[in-house]
């Protein structure tokens, strides 16, 4: 087989693994009555791992062309397929118009948990194209200590926010907090005035004398 051909482990789609063989195979110098039977003896050369598994549990002789190998090959992985499909869902999350950063930064991680096959690679890739890059200053300034410091795992993401975009953040909200501080003190003072200028009320119950 040449050596650029991909072995198939089973975890990827079986369809494009079939259509490489077969590629690879007509591209050999073979007469055109040759290729049917070499593409059926050699094809479980490229397989290794689940997929070289179900190929060696196949009946001797219980498949006599390349076509029938073939339908048997691309059912039996079919989920394979599917869970391929499901891995490159993790690059339609994107961080949405009046998200913020650390509300997108949680949804990227949960749909993560949810993508079993997702490498920590591919993660930190599909994080970084998430970013809207027209957002608030917060993300702008992950988006420059992610360029300045690559990351290569979501972790190094994490604490790259915390960094430098939550001091960010709260050098933001300090001068609310600040400023709610002070509206709470003044609104405590005003009640304890309106205590101390009240007049003394006595319980006459209290007071009455004793018969």
């Amino acid at each position: 087989m040449p050596p650029y051909l991909k072995i198939y482990d089973g975890t990827t789609d079986p369809e494009d693994h079939l259509i490489h063989y077969v590629t690879a195979v007509k591209g050999n110098d073979l007469s055109k009555e040759q290729v049917p039977s070499v593409m059926l003896k050699k094809f479980g050369e490229t397989l290794t791992g689940g997929a070289l598994t179900w190929y060696s549990q196949l009946l001797a002789r219980s498949i006599s062309t390349f076509e029938e190998m073939a339908d048997k090959f691309a059912t039996a992985h079919a989920g394979a397929k599917k869970a391929e499909t499901r891995v490159n869902d993790i690059f339609a999350v994107r961080q949405t118009t009046g998200e913020g950063l650390w509300d997108f930064l949680a949804r990227f991680n949960r749909v993560r948990m949810s993508l079993l096959n997702v490498s920590e690679g591919m993660a930190v890739t599909a994080f970084q194209n998430g970013l809207n890059r027209n957002r608030s200053k917060a993300t702008k300034k992950l988006l420059s200590r992610l360029m300045k410091y690559p990351p290569t795992t979501l972790e190094e993401i994490h604490n790259a926010y915390c960094a430098e975009v939550r001091a960010y953040e709260d050098d933001l909200n300090g001068p609310i907090q600040r400023l709610t501080s002070v509206q709470t003190e003044a609104r405590r003072d005003r009640r304890n005035d309106g205590q101390r200028d009240q007049p003394l009320r006595f319980n006459r119950e209290r007071h009455q004398p004793y018969v």
